[in-house]
Protein backbone atom coordinates (compact mmCIF):
# COMPACT_ATOMS: atom_id res chain seq x y z
CA UNK A 1 0.00 0.00 0.00
CA UNK A 2 1.13 3.64 -0.84
CA UNK A 3 1.49 5.52 2.38
CA UNK A 4 0.08 8.87 3.06
CA UNK A 5 2.91 10.78 2.33
CA UNK A 6 3.88 9.84 -1.28
CA UNK A 7 0.47 10.59 -1.86
CA UNK A 8 0.96 14.05 -0.26
CA UNK A 9 4.40 14.25 -2.20
CA UNK A 10 2.82 13.47 -5.58
CA UNK A 11 -0.12 15.68 -5.08
CA UNK A 12 2.18 18.80 -4.05
CA UNK A 13 4.26 18.09 -7.32
CA UNK A 14 1.45 17.79 -9.93
CA UNK A 15 0.21 21.40 -8.32
CA UNK A 16 3.75 22.78 -8.31
CA UNK A 17 4.07 21.45 -12.28
CA UNK A 18 0.58 23.35 -12.75
CA UNK A 19 1.75 26.56 -11.60
CA UNK A 20 4.40 26.73 -13.87
CA UNK A 21 2.56 25.73 -17.46
CA UNK A 22 1.47 29.65 -17.84
CA UNK A 23 2.51 31.70 -20.69
CA UNK A 24 5.93 32.96 -19.86
CA UNK A 25 7.79 35.94 -21.26
CA UNK A 26 11.22 35.43 -20.08
CA UNK A 27 14.09 38.35 -20.76
CA UNK A 28 17.79 37.21 -20.58
CA UNK A 29 16.55 32.55 -20.19
CA UNK A 30 13.85 30.84 -22.23
CA UNK A 31 10.87 29.15 -20.49
CA UNK A 32 8.72 26.94 -21.75
CA UNK A 33 4.90 27.50 -20.97
CA UNK A 34 1.75 25.26 -22.31
CA UNK A 35 3.13 22.34 -23.00
CA UNK A 36 5.33 24.22 -25.80
CA UNK A 37 8.51 22.84 -27.13
CA UNK A 38 11.59 24.83 -26.69
CA UNK A 39 13.05 27.24 -28.88
CA UNK A 40 16.49 28.41 -29.17
CA UNK A 41 17.55 31.68 -30.16
CA UNK A 42 19.45 30.40 -32.92
CA UNK A 43 16.52 29.33 -34.78
CA UNK A 44 15.05 32.51 -34.70
CA UNK A 45 18.81 34.12 -35.62
CA UNK A 46 18.14 31.49 -38.47
CA UNK A 47 15.27 32.28 -39.88
CA UNK A 48 16.17 36.31 -39.50
CA UNK A 49 18.95 36.07 -41.57
CA UNK A 50 17.03 33.69 -44.35
CA UNK A 51 14.71 36.72 -45.06
CA UNK A 52 13.20 38.18 -47.28
CA UNK A 53 12.83 34.29 -48.70
CA UNK A 54 11.78 32.34 -45.26
CA UNK A 55 12.62 28.32 -45.77
CA UNK A 56 9.05 26.83 -46.94
CA UNK A 57 8.22 24.90 -43.64
CA UNK A 58 5.07 24.71 -41.29
CA UNK A 59 6.48 25.91 -38.46
CA UNK A 60 7.51 28.99 -40.49
CA UNK A 61 3.64 28.61 -42.03
CA UNK A 62 2.10 28.47 -38.15
CA UNK A 63 4.42 30.98 -37.44
CA UNK A 64 2.61 33.81 -39.39
CA UNK A 65 -0.36 32.55 -37.77
CA UNK A 66 0.45 32.99 -34.32
CA UNK A 67 1.92 36.54 -35.24
CA UNK A 68 -0.98 37.59 -36.71
CA UNK A 69 -2.59 36.98 -33.56
CA UNK A 70 -0.09 38.64 -30.64
CA UNK A 71 1.96 40.81 -33.10
CA UNK A 72 0.29 41.73 -36.11
CA UNK A 73 1.68 45.52 -36.45
CA UNK A 74 4.86 45.00 -35.26
CA UNK A 75 7.71 44.91 -37.34
CA UNK A 76 11.27 43.19 -35.31
CA UNK A 77 8.92 40.44 -34.19
CA UNK A 78 9.60 36.71 -35.55
CA UNK A 79 7.40 33.57 -34.66
CA UNK A 80 7.52 30.32 -34.94
CA UNK A 81 4.50 27.86 -34.59
CA UNK A 82 4.59 24.08 -33.40
CA UNK A 83 1.00 22.28 -33.53
CA UNK A 84 1.84 20.70 -30.04
CA UNK A 85 -1.87 19.39 -28.51
CA UNK A 86 -3.50 20.87 -32.02
CA UNK A 87 -4.51 17.32 -33.79
CA UNK A 88 -5.93 16.93 -30.44
CA UNK A 89 -7.34 20.06 -28.82
CA UNK A 90 -7.44 22.60 -31.50
CA UNK A 91 -4.44 24.55 -29.93
CA UNK A 92 -1.11 25.60 -31.30
CA UNK A 93 2.12 26.35 -29.45
CA UNK A 94 3.68 30.07 -30.18
CA UNK A 95 7.25 31.38 -29.56
CA UNK A 96 8.18 34.63 -30.59
CA UNK A 97 11.30 36.79 -30.25
CA UNK A 98 11.55 40.51 -30.47
CA UNK A 99 16.02 39.47 -30.40
CA UNK A 100 15.87 39.91 -26.33
CA UNK A 101 13.12 37.84 -25.13
CA UNK A 102 11.36 34.59 -26.06
CA UNK A 103 7.49 34.49 -25.85
CA UNK A 104 5.20 31.17 -25.55
CA UNK A 105 1.69 30.99 -25.86
CA UNK A 106 -0.99 29.56 -27.16
CA UNK A 107 -3.43 30.12 -30.24
CA UNK A 108 -6.13 28.38 -31.27
CA UNK A 109 -5.99 26.73 -34.15
CA UNK A 110 -7.06 27.78 -37.71
CA UNK A 111 -10.05 26.88 -39.21
CA UNK A 112 -9.77 23.04 -41.17
CA UNK A 113 -6.67 22.72 -39.42
CA UNK A 114 -6.98 18.89 -38.85
CA UNK A 115 -7.15 17.01 -35.52
CA UNK A 116 -8.43 13.82 -33.75
CA UNK A 117 -7.54 10.50 -34.49
CA UNK A 118 -5.65 10.27 -37.63
CA UNK A 119 -6.34 13.63 -38.67
CA UNK A 120 -10.14 12.77 -39.92
CA UNK A 121 -11.80 16.05 -38.01
CA UNK A 122 -10.90 19.70 -38.19
CA UNK A 123 -11.04 22.90 -36.10
CA UNK A 124 -13.83 24.44 -36.23
CA UNK A 125 -13.72 28.57 -35.91
CA UNK A 126 -14.93 28.35 -32.40
CA UNK A 127 -11.58 26.14 -31.32
CA UNK A 128 -12.97 22.80 -31.38
CA UNK A 129 -12.71 19.50 -32.95
CA UNK A 130 -15.57 18.64 -35.01
CA UNK A 131 -16.14 15.92 -38.17
CA UNK A 132 -15.57 17.49 -40.89
CA UNK A 133 -18.67 17.81 -42.46
CA UNK A 134 -20.45 19.65 -40.08
CA UNK A 135 -22.04 22.22 -39.40
CA UNK A 136 -20.48 24.90 -37.08
CA UNK A 137 -17.60 24.94 -38.98
CA UNK A 138 -18.15 27.49 -41.57
CA UNK A 139 -15.51 29.39 -42.77
CA UNK A 140 -14.89 33.22 -42.69
CA UNK A 141 -13.84 34.92 -45.64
Amino acid sequence: MISTRFLLLFAALALACTAVGSTTKVKGQRRQGNRCPRVSEKSFQRLNQSRPKPPRHFSVGLGEVCKHSFFKNVRNVICLGHPGTASRDCRLCCACSDGATITYSNKSAPIGYPCGKKDRNECNAFGSCVPKNHKSHERFH
